[in-house]
């Protein structure tokens, strides 16, 4: 007897979004002015401050930041194709 194994390899996306505010700024930014947590406002919106730097200035200063999941299906039964599938055999 052979036994095989069919993997199928699902690429998922869990979307998450937060809103940023002067109230978020002043929780990562703490002792900034309130010039400068608008300015810090003013450059994200312009791109001139990355999420990603915001986001690691957050957890450098300890704040949770508060995401809402975005998604109201079920991703682990959302198959719409395009995935991989690899076979296994598993000589007992």
């Amino acid at each position: 007897m052979v036994q095989v194994v069919k993997s199928e390899w699902h690429s998922v996306e869990k979307r998450y979004g937060i809103d940023i505010d002067e109230c978020v700024l002043n929780d990562i930014y703490n002792d900034a002015t309130v010039e400068e947590i608008e300015q810090k406002l003013a450059d994200l919106e312009s791109g001139e401050l990355s999420i990603e730097e915001l986001i690691n200035d957050a957890w450098e200063n300890n704040v949770d930041l508060d995401w809402d999941y975005l998604d109201e299906d079920d991703w682990w039964t959302d198959r719409k194709g395009g995935y991989d599938v690899t076979y296994e055999v598993i000589n007992e």
